[in-house]
């Protein structure tokens, strides 16, 4: 697996001082949904397992159509699987079900993340690392968007994390746009060092 990280050695500080830019605090985490399928529909889910720790669907085709069209309770791109069988579960333990004989059903409870919005502005350090997978090729799937490996005790999120600590962002988070573009994961890290005013879009895990 090639694995590529961004380390930001770029400064931000805190741009608080526009009032109309203050995020509306989201709601809570909504409850978790059980999905029960069998080893064949779960071969069928796309999946992104490049975080080693945070399973995440990377779009709705395959079995996730399925289960959309035939159930009210619709799974969207970026749920997080939580639970294998009511247990914790990692990227790991997701591919060793795949073993199971055919036809055994399995329960997978998933997560719909918040999405929190950060107002950043150079010059300053981030403190932010920033990891995503460039292969795509079963059962591993190229990372939809770059998720977060680490974030320093001394940079500005942690400060913009100490602030707002309802929009505190963590380890294994998505960002999913800089500035309203959305792009690759490649794409989104160049956005990050290169703008001067940041407004980035997280999608916040609840680990």
């Amino acid at each position: 697996m090639f694995w590529c990280c961004a380390r930001d050695d770029a400064a931000v500080t805190l741009a608080l001082d526009n009032a109309n830019a203050r995020p509306t605090v989201p709601v809570a985490l909504s409850d978790e949904l059980v999905l029960r399928l069998n080893s064949d529909e779960l071969k069928r889910l796309d999946l992104d397992l490049s975080d080693p720790k945070c399973i995440i669907l990377a779009s709705c085709d395959g079995a996730a159509a399925d289960w959309n069209q035939r159930s009210p309770n619709q799974i969207f791109p970026f749920d997080r699987i939580v639970k294998i069988d009511g247990k914790q579960c990692e990227s790991q333990d997701f591919l060793d079900i795949l073993s199971r004989d055919k036809g055994s059903l399995v329960e997978l409870s998933v997560e719909r993340p918040l999405k929190h919005l950060l107002y950043l502005k150079k010059p300053g350090r981030l403190g932010l690392d920033l990891m995503f997978t460039k292969v795509d090729a079963k059962p591993w799937r190229a990372s939809v968007k770059p998720w977060i490996a680490s974030i320093s005790n001394d940079g500005l999120v942690a400060e913009w994390n100490a602030s707002m600590p309802e929009l505190a962002i963590s380890e294994h988070d998505r960002i999913i746009s800089i500035n309203s573009k959305a792009g690759s994961p490649g794409e989104l890290v160049d956005v990050l060092s290169a703008a001067e005013v940041i407004e980035m879009e997280v999608l916040h895990y609840n680990f």
